[in-house]
């Protein structure tokens, strides 16, 4: 047989191997990563080998890897926020790294209490940092367009867990916040609070107190309807949790120097309602405020033994006893 008749007797079979080789290049199980799954975070356009190196991704084969990212045509990565897991193929993790990054991370967002708490938890753990959330938050033409009227963004932010893009905007997080909130204030909702003499502005700062006042949601209804009685009538709120609102330590109770601070959230120096809400409400204190219990007491004070629970009253004489009581067990306990 000569030597070309052989060569066209192999040809076939070489193509075969290679085809094999290829396919093996591309389908095999080659990623390696120390756990079950690994997250590779990318803020910037970065070559595809930069990413390999600063993530310590390994390969059972290191020349299928690059022959299948030959074969792929990708040496760059988009940010992105990207999801891969130990042993899949090289054909699979190219689909990973070219999908942009659109995996999502769950957040939570129902144990923090303030705008600037909430910038840094999405911060931490997002692309955009902080100051991107917080300027959103406090960008008045970006809460009209996306018509949260003359509300704050307080209002609008709904604690609970979400799935969120990583390279979500402080736009989208309002918008998403916005949805979420028009989906609890229905017109039988609204109609309610239009009963009740309040804006939904008012009556979520008035369940952000109640949630501060009380860790007992059953109480939640009654002390709602306290904190009405005292604005029907003209009363100062007088809410220690608005008093203190503001300050950064954490304290269990109110000082003279927080009564007497001038503060448009000093429930004690001011009447009505403060601003905005002091925290993030859930929908129990929201339907609390709404669903108010009818009754007469005017004063409330915590119950001593650290209970989380509270003592009613209508009278003054009546609630400077339940104070008197609930100070000594403070001093007692020496809790400052």
């Amino acid at each position: 047989m000569t030597r070309k008749k052989l060569l066209i007797l192999l040809l076939p079979v070489l193509g075969l191997l290679l085809a094999l080789a290829l396919a093996a290049s591309l389908y095999s199980t080659n990623v390696t990563l120390k756990d079950e799954k690994q997250i590779i975070l990318v803020r910037t356009v970065t070559g595809i080998n930069e990413v390999i190196e600063a993530n310590d991704i390994q390969f059972t084969s290191p020349t299928a890897w690059q022959i299948a990212t030959a074969l792929k045509r990708i040496d760059q990565v988009k940010p992105g926020r990207y999801v891969i897991k130990n042993g899949i193929s090289n054909l699979e993790f190219i689909r990973i790294l070219r999908s942009g990054g659109r995996s999502t991370l769950t957040v939570r967002i129902d144990d923090v209490e303030t705008l600037e708490e909430l910038a840094g938890r999405l911060g931490s753990v997002m692309l955009q940092d902080s100051a991107h959330f917080i300027q959103a938050f406090y960008n008045e033409a970006l809460l009209k367009e996306i018509n949260c009227g003359t509300y704050r963004a307080e209002v609008y932010i709904r604690p609970n867990t979400y799935d969120f893009y990583w390279d979500m905007e402080g736009t989208d997080f309002m918008k998403r916040m916005k949805s979420e909130t028009d989906r609890y204030w229905n017109s039988s909702r609204i109609d309610q609070t239009k009963q009740l003499n309040l804006s939904v502005s008012e009556v979520t700062t008035l369940a952000s107190i109640v949630k501060a006042e009380t860790g007992q949601k059953s109480e939640a209804p009654i002390i709602a309807g306290l904190y009405l009685n005292r604005l029907r009538s003209g009363i100062p709120l007088q809410s220690d949790p608005t008093a203190i609102f503001g300050r950064k330590s954490n304290v269990r109770r109110v000082y003279l120097s927080d009564i007497n601070a001038d503060s448009p959230y000093n429930t004690y120096k001011i009447k009505g309602l403060p601003p905005g809400p002091i925290n993030f409400p859930e929908d129990v204190y929201l339907d609390a405020v709404l669903n108010a219990a009818a009754h007469e007491y005017i004063y409330m004070c915590a119950e001593p033994g650290g209970t989380g629970k509270h003592r009613f009253s209508k009278s003054l004489g009546e609630h400077e006893k339940n104070r008197s009581e609930y100070i000594a067990w403070l001093n007692r306990k020496e809790i400052r």
